[in-house]
């Protein structure tokens, strides 16, 4: 090797050196504390991937570093920031700047033909998307889907009493089989006869609860991915993605939600191929093709099944977590169940017609109740986050292109300034009645990406609350040291909520 060679090679080790020390010193130039990098090449990824859960080590550093900090995947700058000002920003007033999350292998793999209202990377495509499908989740269309959730509920209920009384058992096991026959009757039509199958033998429950128990974005070539994602070397891993798809021929080998959306593709094409000759369902996805039929800007049979799919997957885990949640509190403070229980005796009729109306509208207190423990827990923190796509500077400070900004939703929840003045840490669901700063209650979001299906899953956690608590008494498996065990994978989940049950004794039953 020549002299010459040697000096342009030591030249561009040097080039590459000093474009990553500057990269580095992205906050430094800023003046935004940062916390030490543990790798030069995967930045402060390796803690975050090794923690327990990932909402949790923001808020630690929060406590550390303050309301706004900043952090690197790779080399790539990220902002935390609990800030809510920052937030509204972010959010609402320049939402047109940040109007994406980031893409992650799987997404960037299947490419636009998939997107969904969740994932989508453009605008246009997120923009279109919402206003065809946002139809499909008015008040009128929940009011249609509640006979299905009742029925649902009701079977739950069935299953609930053939627990002996006072015995200890995990109601969250429960909940997830409520949850998985809600949205597979609600969303497709279907009875899979899950609540009855305790061995756990149905294929779709097994699938979703496998994407759920396991992080794939932590395997590794997600993790690869993740480090490159803004870089050439990104599209290689999109590849290597799409290779590896080609030659898995095991269906069991399978990612669970690539084997999810592959089969759920043929059950689409099915209702599309019957929607001439057969008489319309009520179910979501019906609604939904009903919302694409009457646009003119119709949603692809694709995009179609990728909303569906995002359907099953945030109406599984996210609904189920949140009831499992509402019962640990429910059996923790026994009075707030005892008010709880005072108004359905005032209020809840099951027998009658209007019980959408009473769920949203006579059940305050479930209300506030509802509210206080998504405060406390809420699911799926980490999806709160956005992209920028264009410069731009937010409550003075200079953001670029590509940096990422995620939520720090922990620190906004537990902020004593916010949700003051009873203590933050204690369950006070009185408190959401005075006014708050919009920015600060983010369990679904916020701004126009806030959740799309919220409506039906606080109609779904409400009815199963109301049935719940009017027919048992909620109580803990032990009175001494009763907590959770929280772990993060894609949520914030219990490993368990272990409980008791009491029969409440009504004028009726004499």
């Amino acid at each position: 090797m020549s002299i010459i060679s040697i000096i342009l090679i030591c030249i561009l080790l040097c080039l590459v050196c000093y474009a990553v020390y500057q990269r580095f010193c992205y906050f430094k130039n800023r003046s935004i504390p940062c916390p030490p990098l543990p790798s030069i090449f995967l930045g402060h990824l390796p803690i975050l991937w090794s923690v327990k859960s990932h909402a949790e080590q923001l808020r630690q550093w929060t406590q550390q570093y303050g309301s706004v900090y900043g952090l690197f995947e790779g080399i790539r700058p990220m902002y935390v920031t609990s800030d809510v000002a920052f937030i509204e920003e972010i959010f609402v007033k320049q939402f047109h700047r940040f109007p994406i999350r980031r893409l992650t292998l799987l997404n960037r793999s299947i490419g636009h033909k998939l997107s969904n209202v969740f994932s989508a990377g453009l605008l246009s495509i997120w923009r279109r998307q919402r206003r065809i499908l946002t139809p499909t989740f008015t008040g009128a269309k929940m009011r249609r889907l509640l006979p299905t959730v009742d029925t649902c509920v009701n079977l739950f209920m069935d299953k609930l009493n053939t627990v002996p009384s006072g015995s200890i058992f995990n109601i969250y096991e429960l909940y997830k089989r409520l949850t998985m026959d809600v949205i597979c009757r609600c969303a497709f039509g279907i009875d899979t006869d899950v609540q009855n199958d305790m061995e756990n033998q149905n294929i779709y429950m097994k699938k979703v609860a496998e994407m759920f128990a396991k992080n794939h974005e932590l395997t590794l070539l997600p993790r690869m991915y993740r480090v490159t994602s803004h870089t050439v070397f990104g599209g290689i891993c999109v590849l290597l993605f799409k290779l590896k798809r080609l030659i898995t021929t095991n269906e069991s080998k399978l990612q669970a939600n690539v084997w999810l959306l592959e089969h759920m593709n043929e059950f689409v094409q099915q209702r599309f191929n019957k929607t001439e000759t057969h008489k319309p369902t009520s179910d979501l996805l019906q609604l939904m093709m009903n919302a694409v039929h009457s646009d003119k800007d119709m949603l692809t049979p694709t995009e179609l099944l990728s909303n569906v799919f995002v359907v099953l997957a945030a109406g599984f885990e996210t609904t189920s977590t949140a009831l499992a949640y509402c019962t640990y509190c429910l059996a923790l403070h026994q009075d707030i169940q005892e008010k709880l229980y005072q108004e359905l005796v005032e209020h809840w009729c099951p027998d009658e017609t209007n019980t959408y109306d009473i769920i949203s509208s006579k059940l305050t207190f479930m209300d506030l109740f509802v509210r206080e423990v998504l405060r406390m827990y809420p699911p799926v923190p980490q999806v709160v986050h956005r992209q920028c796509t264009e410069n731009t500077h937010v409550a003075g400070h200079d953001i670029r292109k590509g940096t990422l900004i995620q939520i720090d939703v922990l620190s906004v929840h537990y902020d004593q300034e916010l949700w003051g003045p009873e203590p933050v840490n204690e369950f006070h669901p009185e408190r959401h009645l005075q006014k708050r700063h919009p920015l600060a209650f983010l369990p679904f979001g916020a701004g126009p990406r806030t959740c799309i299906g919220m409506r039906f899953a606080l109609m779904e956690v409400k009815l199963c609350l109301a049935q719940l608590i009017s027919t048992y008494r909620i109580l803990p498996s032990s009175f001494e040291d009763y907590k959770l065990n929280i772990t993060e994978q894609l949520s914030m989940t219990p490993d368990s909520v272990c409980i008791k049950v009491e029969k409440r004794i009504t004028s009726s039953s004499h």
